[in-house]
């Protein structure tokens, strides 16, 4: 029997309904266990696994416990919104 092919980006996005972009932060935080072709993240199906196991479970928990936070909207998808680093002017030569 053979390893199914490992997933790109874009194929993982779709399984996971997020952007691309999201599980290629993933891999460059080593949160998903990945390798590289050249410039291309290739991601392992038991990786996926592994991580979808993780986050399912503490999903499970953080659905049991009790929170003072805010509750999310279940009428939708949220925006997250992040704040970008600020830049520094090099010194001019």
């Amino acid at each position: 029997m053979t390893a199914p092919r490992p997933l790109t980006p874009d194929k993982l996005a779709e399984r996971w309904e997020c952007s691309p972009e999201t599980v290629r932060q993933l891999c460059r935080s080593n949160a998903l266990r990945s390798f590289r072709l050249g410039r291309l993240y290739r991601i392992p199906m038991d990786a996926v696994e592994e991580y979808e196991c993780q986050t399912s479970a503490s999903d499970d928990f953080a659905a049991g416990s009790a929170s003072t936070g805010a509750s999310q909207m279940e009428s939708g998808p949220a925006m997250v919104l992040r704040h970008a680093p600020e830049r520094t002017q090099k010194p001019r030569q």
